[in-house]
């Protein structure tokens, strides 16, 4: 992998003259000091404003921060460099207790506790994290089955394919394989290495399995010749909503216990993978005791925010919020693109140095400026955002503001490489004013915007789904994202510049406009940062998640006039609970079966609206 070069990273030794500038800036790292207990250094100054964006981006993104992974040290020190920054720049504190930072806890793992144990028929326990694992969507308890041979796990109905049919697995235990089968024509909807379907999403096999009434759940994967695959860490398979107990062995020993029934895995699998049919079947005599306890592990995580006060006696009571995410995948055993880079530090220089350099560099600018904004400018970076957006969650829950004051969300995600002067906005539709306001200040500054149809899925998306209306500003997907190689000498901090006067241009023109912004809540959901496993869809629908609770289900928030979602008369408040044969429980799901339609597909869809099951058709389209 390739780091920062030590050289070019700024020196971070202490800068005395800063830390006696004055008494506001003394208070403020007492408070921040109070709340730390890890050294904080100020940076040295930078001769250039292109200078001061490298050298934020390059030392978020160095290898002293080991990805800023919410588990791991580079957290803390990314956090109390974004607080000491804005005491820099004169920012009133505006987290908890007088203090830069707002603390919440987040989920980063499970932990395997005892009891815990498989034992295939009555024979010794395999030895756990040796010979087999539980997988980190597990259920904890208890099971003990006979056991189906269930192929992949998968049904694919619209293919003539379902690995459960003629089979009975309620209250069994599955064995499933990993991965799907090799496509064999092209409307096949398995895919080749690594572009695998939905189908092949542990997610979906579980999903699956529970579905047709399994108990349990045991993967085998048969990819590698020699019986040596890599068991899955639980936490690289952690997602909430599964409610089935489940587990992953070496192949081996699957294989060696199926044999003493008579039965080849491998050979069934070869049977499939030449037939393209399923070779599903129950295994006589064959028992499986499985049991699995899990327990979550909690760590803090803070947002570190902070206020600029307006000039107004009456506009400062209303607020724009700037924001962008500090934290990264860390080591990458959770969200890494490629599971062999496991273990390796991913800097994500661009997802997200880049973002918190340009909030930092527009923090500097609208403080220092002559000319303050009317309305009070709230600078937050968030954390947690790669585990599923629960920094800006819990920033818009416990507000450090009133929401009703709070105009507009700009949020600075993936900011770093600009090219040829073009930059996607997501949420220019979220209220009516914004696209004139964003393609006016664009113009002046040379830069090309592109309006994608949709919203995003970002730290915005938690505004927006409190109806406040929100921009996520973009410079687009690249082959280094969520990889080692997403260094800071890739990023482009000419174009960060520009991004940033595209944004102190937007908020100036928000802030100082006399009436509202008229939240219009037409976006629907798009993928420009995927955050879960499987395809980005092609297939539009026009679904607007409600971000703000969690459900059985997912529930609407609206949906986008004349998209496929409001033809076929879905409305605000419907609980989506199946899309074509998928259920969906998350808003993973939903996204991993849109992935699995193209456009011109019609779908049936189930959704709960208030205590009737409606049943309704949609015709997907074409994204954009």
């Amino acid at each position: 992998m390739s780091q920062p070069a030590r050289t070019a990273v700024p020196n971070r030794t202490y800068d005395r003259s800063a830390r006696a500038a004055g008494a506001a800036l003394v208070v403020a790292l007492a408070v921040l000091f109070a709340l730390s207990a890890w050294t904080v250094e100020l940076p040295l100054p930078s001769s250039s404003r292109l200078d001061r964006l490298r050298n934020h981006a390059s030392y978020l993104a160095s290898e002293e921060l080991t990805g800023r992974g919410i588990d791991t040290p580079g957290i803390e020190l990314a956090r109390d460099y974004i607080a000491v920054e804005f005491a820099k720049y004169g920012l009133q504190p505006a987290g908890d207790n007088g203090s830069y930072l707002q603390k919440f806890e987040v989920v980063t793992g499970v932990s395997v506790r005892q009891p815990s144990g498989l034992t295939l028929d009555n024979q010794a326990q395999l030895a756990l994290d040796q010979d087999w694992t539980p997988l980190g969507f597990s259920a904890s308890g208890k099971v003990a089955a006979d056991v189906v041979f269930a192929g992949y796990g998968i049904t694919a109905k619209d293919y003539g394919y379902d690995d459960y049919e003629g089979i009975d697995v309620k209250g069994k235990i599955v064995i499933v394989l990993r991965y799907e089968p090799p496509p064999k024509d092209s409307n096949s909807p398995f895919r080749k290495y690594p572009a695998y379907s939905i189908h092949a999403t542990l997610r979906s096999k579980a999903n699956n399995a529970q579905d047709h009434g399994a108990s349990g759940l045991i993967l085998v994967d048969l990819q590698d010749a020699n019986g040596k695959s890599d068991l899955i860490p639980s936490s690289n398979s952690m997602w909430r909503g599964a409610g089935i107990v489940a587990a992953q062995a070496r192949p081996r020993e699957v294989e060696k216990w199926l044999y003493s029934h008579g039965i080849s895995l491998r050979g069934l699998r070869d049977k499939i993978n030449r037939s393209g049919k399923p070779a599903s079947l129950s295994v006589p005599g064959a028992q499986v005791a499985l049991q699995v306890t899990l327990e979550e592990v909690r760590r803090r995580a803070d947002n570190v925010v902070a206020i600029l006060p307006g000039t107004d006696p009456q506009l400062a009571e209303q607020n724009v919020v700037i924001g962008a995410h500090y934290d990264h995948i860390g080591f990458g055993h959770f969200g890494a693109r490629d599971s062999g880079n496991r273990g390796r530090i991913h800097p994500g220089a661009d997802d997200n140095a880049s973002g918190v350099a340009v909030l930092l560099d527009l923090a500097q600018q609208l403080s220092q400026s002559g000319a303050r904004p009317l309305r009070s400018i709230l600078f937050a970076a968030f954390s947690a955002e790669e585990l599923g957006l629960h920094g800006s969650r819990h920033y818009v829950d416990n507000p450090p503001v009133p929401l009703p004051s709070i105009r507009i969300m700009l949020n600075l995600d993936m900011v770093g490489r600009l090219r040829d002067d073009r930059i996607t906005v997501f949420g220019t539709r979220s209220a009516d004013e914004l696209s004139p306001i964003v393609k006016s200040a664009a113009g002046k500054l040379g830069l090309a915007v592109s309006e994608a149809d949709g919203i995003g899925r970002s730290d915005h998306t938690s505004f927006y789904s409190k109806k406040i209306p929100a921009l996520h500003f973009f410079t687009g997907l690249h082959p280094d994202y969520h990889r080692p190689s997403d260094t800071w000498e890739k990023l482009n901090v000419a174009g960060m510049a520009k991004v940033s006067d595209l944004v102190v241009a937007v908020t100036r023109q928000i802030a100082e406009i006399q009436g509202p912004l008229n939240f219009a809540g037409r976006p629907a959901l798009a993928n420009a940062k995927s955050r879960m496993e499987g395809p980005v869809s092609s297939a539009y629908l026009g679904s607007i998640p409600d971000y703000s609770g969690e459900s059985d289900g997912v529930r609407l928030a609206g949906v986008t006039a004349g998209s496929p979602a409001a033809i076929a008369g879905l409305r605000e408040g419907d609980v989506i609970v199946q899309l074509a044969e998928i259920k969906i429980r998350t808003l993973e799901d939903l996204m991993l079966a849109l992935g699995s339609k193209k456009p011109g597909d019609e779908v049936d869809i189930v959704v709960l609206r208030g205590q009737h099951s409606v049943s309704l058709k949609a015709v997907l389209r074409a994204r954009g």
